[in-house]
C-alpha cells in the first residue's frame, strides 16, 4: 500500500455549477479504481482557488515516481479542463504531488491498514508556513518521524507543496492512536519541537485565526 497526497489550482473566474458536476465524475472515477482493487480509499477537498488530494493506493509493490505523479492526471482527468498547470522537471502536470512531512503510522499492506469500521467522515486541512520557517517545520516532523515514539491519530498523514501543508485525518480521531514503534517512552524529538515555539510558523488563515491549521471543506470521498 502506498499513499499519497497532491495539490492543485483552480483557473480564474471557474463555473462553481460545472465544477460541481465535474466533482461527482472524479467521485465516480475512484469508485472505479476501488473496485478494480487500486484504491483502498480517499478524498478531494477545496480552499477557495485551492484543491489537495489524498489517496491510499493498493499496490503489489511500491508505485514508481512516475506512476505516484501521474495517477491522479488519469483519475480526475474531468477537472482538468478547471485546473493550472504546474510546471515539472518531466512535464507539466495538473496535480502536484507533495512531499510527505509527518505521520504516526506506515502502512504495511492492505491487511495491516484496513480500518476495523469506516470513519464516520474524511477530513482534510491546510496550514501555510512562514517562509523561513518551512524547513525547521519540516526538519523537525521528519525528526519525529524517523524516532516513532509520538502516540496520535493513526491515519493522519501530513505532505507539504512549497510552504503549503495539507493534512489528512479520519473521525473519529481518538478511534485508533499509535506510534510509529509500537513502544512507550517519551519522545525527545516531539520535546525539542515544542521548544521551538510552534505558533510561530504559522501564517493562519482568517476563518480559524486561533488555530495553525484550517479545516477546509471535503467534496469527494470514496
Amino acid at each position: 500500500m502506498d499513499r499519497a497526497e497532491y495539490r492543485a489550482a483552480l483557473c480564474e473566474g471557474v463555473n462553481e455549477e460545472a465544477l460541481v458536476g465535474t466533482f461527482d465524475a472524479c467521485r465516480a472515477a475512484l469508485e472505479e479504481a476501488k473496485g478494480r482493487g487500486e484504491l483502498y480509499t480517499g478524498g478531494v477537498f477545496h480552499y477557495r482557488s485551492m484543491l489537495f488530494a489524498y489517496l491510499e493506493y493498493l499496490t503489489d509493490g511500491r508505485l514508481t515516481e512516475t506512476e505516484l505523479r501521474d495517477t491522479p492526471e488519469r483519475w480526475f482527468s474531468a477537472l482538468a479542463p478547471f485546473l493550472k498547470l504546474w510546471p515539472e522537471r518531466d512535464g507539466d502536470r495538473h496535480w502536484a504531488y507533495m512531499l510527505p512531512v509527518f505521520w504516526f503510522d506506515e502502512p504495511k499492506g492492505y491487511g495491516h491498514f484496513a480500518r476495523a469500521l469506516p470513519p464516520e467522515k474524511r477530513c482534510g486541512r491546510i496550514a501555510e508556513l512562514y517562509p523561513d520557517k518551512a524547513m525547521s517545520y519540516i526538519c523537525h516532523h521528519q525528526a519525529i518521524v524517523r524516532e516513532g515514539l509520538l502516540t496520535g491519530d493513526r491515519y493522519q498523514f501530513i505532505s507539504v507543496h512549497e510552504n503549503i501543508l495539507f493534512s489528512y485525518f479520519e473521525t473519529p480521531r481518538d478511534r485508533e492512536r499509535v506510534n510509529i514503534r509500537r513502544a512507550g517512552g517519551r519522545s525527545i524529538e516531539a520535546e525539542k519541537w515544542a521548544a521551538e515555539d510552534p505558533d510561530s510558523h504559522f501564517k493562519r488563515f482568517p476563518e480559524s485565526p486561533d488555530e495553525n491549521f484550517h479545516i477546509i471543506e471535503t467534496v469527494i470521498e470514496v
